[in-house]
């Protein structure tokens, strides 16, 4: 039939001929556009249709091939963030693709690079080919075709990705209305695209906060629970009223609701007679009870290897069975399926064990449990203390009475002394208007008059104790003003409560507050008197209906010829009382010279870091970070270092929070960070890496700074680098405080082209809110949580969830402080793209690097 329509449109006079072969060629366009048409009404309704991009891309393929021949096809999407190319789809002959992503870097020299670096469609026969080889365009083609046509995906102006077809036959080859064509449909494949991936992570954001919710009202139905009942067990300890074996049991019942206790026991441990007693059991098992729960010898029971180890123990029956066969403990009951026993501690001495234990096999304790006994245990020793003190108390009490009488005659100057400072005191009003403690004022006059004392008798020896509340000001700041207040009260009476009536408790002011201990028999003394005053300060406080934990640090000060007055006195308790908050607060300290020196040695330090910046003596060293994929070289973290021409090599944990304190450490970051950026530069030059990047630590109160931006990019240009080549490192603290000066300050960075990394992820407060409000290009995964992480399950679950967000917004992540190979691996499986730590490179000097690089 087509011949011969052929041949009569031969036949015809020439004009008829002419229309003729115009109606062909109108025929064969409309034939193009209503296939053009068809392909794009697909595509259209693909990002309708189509479930996920999983399902999208193989129909773009199917409409595509509808409107030309494309038997050789591949997407594949650009992140120019990542430098990294990612073939999400591909379909061919000959050759084959990588999945995932792949650095951009060797792919260069490609026809995909050059669409990618021109941004323009790009139709290459064999002679197109020879030609850009020949002009060193392309150096990299794959597997050689026929024809290969590839077309920009272009969203908000920046090249996405690719789309491309390739001909390996001569029967298969490309015109330019395919290259139209093909350029045409891509900008309605990234609409679509665009759509789907919207999509796609809007539900992903749905799903992940639904989950997040349903976990919270979980927690905090549990945590509701929890505190309740450690709320009422405090409220136990408190009450001395309540007789020892009634105290058990009421404990006994408030953790049955938390835990299977069933199987519940009690054991005080004697030692001077090496005894193990049951103060109180509950067991579900009748049989031989009373054997079962007699007093025995110390031996080599369970119970007994608590009390050895002081620690909390935790076993299931293989394990039980176990330290048996290794002649550890006696031979088990064969029942037991579960076993948890935690120490009872007094003064850092195992006074004895509470346990529970299960026979069935679906109850199995585990690290929760572990964790809420060994708190409770804590109250259990408290409650035995209290009523050891108070039979303690009782006995010296009946000792000093004796004493008093014995000594009569001897004090009754000292006593006439007393009552007429007393009488001094009403009159000045020297008490302190809110505790009614004495006054400085009045605490001096005393310390003063035990120094003249002891001059004249040496016997009469004294200390004093110099306190401070460790989280008053958070009470302060949380509950209010008058909450503080209330709790002062409460710490005053007690603290009246523990010394004995001829001690003097005073309150300096805040939350400062100063003991005078006299007549010392022995220092002992004033260290059993400083214990009490820890644990009656470790125990929590009922303020507005709600338990408040504060603890204190304390400086203990024993008389001595040195001191002369009571402000020498008093500055060295104050110094003993820091010295404990150094060391951890929650604790005493006895002043020795040394501490003094330390304080002389601190100002001696920061004199020393003020001349050595102006010096310029500070430094970095350079810790590598690595693509986990191939273990590459990709840039370093700058970490400070402090050559010294007083002290010499000093390391950052001898400088670094004096540098925070004294606000040096904003002089000093900015030094660091041009002689990294400098060190970069001269490593670019010499192995031409280009693509190497350095990474600074900036503490939080840069970015309160308006002139930070304007700081760093007179470095940059000072020192000639990219501003891509240089990122800065802050923890989450600088983002929740004065968040807008940060806000503006990060987006100042960022349109510089300075990537912004968040350090230590995941320690802090770790907020869904600021990761959305803030522009941050990296998550830094803490090295807390990767330590070991292949033996830690639940951190496995935490650092995934990190990955995860961070992919979801488009974050990079790196894993720090990674120290073994099973981590690395573990990481890269998680997709975590980058990581650092010692198992790859130890924080070194710059020329010890350039060995890495050459």
């Amino acid at each position: 039939m087509s011949n011969k329509s052929s041949s009569d449109a031969n036949s015809l006079p020439n004009n008829d001929h002419a229309l003729a072969k115009e109606a062909l060629s109108l025929l064969e366009k409309y034939r193009t556009l209503e296939g053009r048409y068809t392909a794009l009404f697909t595509l259209n309704q693909l990002s309708h249709e189509c479930a996920d991009l999983h399902t999208f891309y193989p129909q773009v393929h199917k409409a595509i091939a509808s409107i030309m021949n494309a038997p050789n096809f591949y997407i594949v999407m650009y992140d120019q963030t990542f430098n990294t190319l990612n073939f999400v789809y591909d379909i061919d002959e000959k050759d084959s693709f990588p999945s995932g992503p792949v650095d951009y870097n060797d792919w260069l020299g490609s026809m995909t690079s050059y669409v990618i670096e021109t941004g323009k469609p790009l139709l290459v026969t064999p002679e197109k080919m020879d030609e850009m080889q020949n002009q060193g365009l392309l150096t990299a083609v794959g597997t050689i075709g026929t024809d290969w046509l590839g077309v920009p995906l272009i969203c908000d102006d920046l090249v996405i990705g690719v789309m491309a077809v390739q001909s390996y036959n001569e029967e298969t080859r490309y015109q330019e209305h395919d290259l139209e064509m093909l350029t045409f449909t891509a900008q309605h494949i990234v609409t679509a695209m665009t759509r789907l991936q919207d999509r796609e992570r809007l539900q992903k954001a749905v799903d992940a906060r639904t989950h997040e919710l349903m976990e919270q009202i979980r927690e905090r139905e549990k945590s509701e629970l929890l505190q309740e009942s450690l709320y009422r067990i405090s409220e136990l300890t408190n009450d001395a009223s309540i007789d020892i074996e009634k105290f058990y049991a009421m404990v006994h019942n408030i953790v049955g609701q938390l835990l299977n206790a069933e199987n519940f026991y009690i054991a005080n441990f004697n030692r001077i007679k090496n005894t193990i007693t049951f103060v109180y059991y509950s067991e579900q098992d009748s049989e031989d009870l009373v054997e079962k729960f007699s007093p025995r010898k110390f031996s080599n029971g369970l119970t007994e290897l608590v009390i050895k180890q002081k620690d909390t123990i935790l076993l299931n029956r293989q394990q039980i069975f176990d330290l048996y066969e290794k002649g550890e403990t006696a031979k088990p009951q064969t029942k037991t399926k579960s076993w948890l026993g935690v120490p009872l501690m007094q003064s850092e001495e195992a006074i004895g064990a509470m346990v529970i234990q299960s026979y069935q096999a679906g109850i199995i304790f585990n690290e929760n449990d572990a964790e809420l006994l060994n708190f409770v245990s804590q109250h259990v020793s408290t409650a035995i203390k209290r009523r050891e003190l108070a039979l303690f108390e009782r006995q010296t009490q009946e000792l000093l009475e004796q004493q008093v009488k014995l000594r009569t005659v001897e004090l009754e100057e000292e006593i006439k002394q007393r009552r007429a400072i007393e009488e001094k005191l009403k009159h000045a009003a020297t008490h302190d208007g809110l505790t009614g403690l004495a006054n400085r004022a009045v605490f001096l006059d005393l310390l003063n008059h035990a120094i003249a004392c002891w001059v004249r008798k040496p016997e009469l020896q004294f200390a004093i104790l110099f306190l401070d509340l460790d989280r008053f000001k958070v009470v302060n700041d949380s509950l209010g003003h008058h909450a503080g207040d209330v709790l002062l009260k409460k710490v005053a009476e007690g603290l009246k409560d523990i010394v004995r009536t001829k001690d003097t408790v005073a309150r300096l002011g805040g939350d400062e507050f100063v003991i005078l201990i006299e007549d010392l028999v022995e220092q002992q003394e004033a260290y059993d008197v400083a214990e009490r005053i820890t644990a009656f300060l470790s125990t929590p406080f009922l303020i507005e209906n709600q338990p408040v934990f504060i603890g204190t640090s304390m400086g203990v000060l024993f008389n001595d010829e040195r001191y002369q007055d009571a402000e020498t006195m008093l500055r060295d308790a104050d110094i003993a009382m820091y010295h404990a908050k150094d060391m951890g607060k929650g604790r005493y300290e006895v002043f020795d010279s040394s501490m003094h020196k330390k304080v002389q040695n601190a100002m001696t330090l920061e004199a020393d870091a003020r001349e050595g910046i102006d010096k310029k003596e500070f430094f970095p060293y350079f810790q590598p970070i690595v693509r986990l994929s191939d273990k590459k070289i990709v840039g370093f973290e700058a970490l400070a270092r402090w050559q010294s021409e007083k002290r010499g090599f000093v390391m950052p944990n001898e400088f670094i929070s004096l540098a925070e304190e004294t606000n040096l450490i904003l002089a000093l970051d900015l030094q660091i960070m041009e002689k990294a950026c400098f060190q970069l530069k001269q490593w670019q030059l010499k192995f031409k890496r280009d693509d190497l990047y350095v990474s600074c630590n900036l503490y939080g109160n840069h970015f309160f700074d308006p002139n930070l931006p304007t700081d760093i990019a007179a470095i940059l240009i000072k020192v000639g680098i990219k501003a891509k080549h240089l990122r800065v490192e802050l923890t989450e603290r600088a983002l929740l405080e004065n968040s807008d000066m940060v806000l503006k300050n990060m987006r100042a960075l960022k349109e510089m082209g300075v990537k912004i990394l968040l350090d230590d992820f995941g320690t802090g407060y770790s907020s869904l809110s600021y990761l959305h409000r803030f522009p941050i290009d990296v998550l830094k995964i803490d090295r807390s949580f990767i330590n070991n992480i292949h033996k830690q399950g639940n951190h496995q679950a935490i650092i995934k969830t990190i990955i995860d967000l961070a992919t979801n917004l488009q974050m990079g992540t790196v894993g720090e402080g990674i120290e073994y190979l099973a981590d690395a691996n573990l990481l890269l499986q998680m997709e975590c793209m980058y990581g650092q730590g010692y198992y790859f490179h130890k924080p070194m000097p710059a020329a010890a690097i350039e060995e890495c690089l050459g």
